[in-house]
């Protein structure tokens, strides 16, 4: 379901990219540290907590949108939802479905618990 490319980490047949390191028309971010949302993507697509940080350090006109743990939406026929990475507020693993297979990428994780509540 997903490749490296020169881009990033592409799901073919969701035609979008997680976490890439070079303009992709949509990107999937699971948080917002520079390493891991980067500027210049034509859509980006993240938890709703890392909406603001996005679009402070990238800029205020970018176009992004934000999911809410749990929620999920489909992409070209994957079905998509995040759910808490605990790395910081907001930080997600993404979980992709298709035709019956499941991928989750994580960016970055915490294994201790800090007393936040993820949701």
């Amino acid at each position: 379901m997903i490749q490296f490319t020169s881009k990033g980490i592409y799901c073919i047949p969701g035609k979008f990219y997680l976490d890439p390191w070079q303009p992709v028309d949509l990107a999937i971010i699971t948080h917002g540290h520079a390493d891991h949302a980067r500027p210049g993507m034509k859509k980006y697509l993240c938890h709703h907590f890392t909406v603001g940080i996005l679009k402070s350090r990238i800029g205020p006109d970018i176009q992004v949108e934000g999911l809410a743990y749990n929620e999920s939406i489909h992409i070209n026929g994957v079905k998509i939802s995040l759910h808490p990475a605990g790395h910081i507020i907001g930080s997600a693993q993404i979980r992709m479905e298709y035709r019956g297979k499941v991928t989750v990428f994580t960016g970055d994780y915490k294994l201790q618990d800090d007393g936040l509540d993820p949701i």
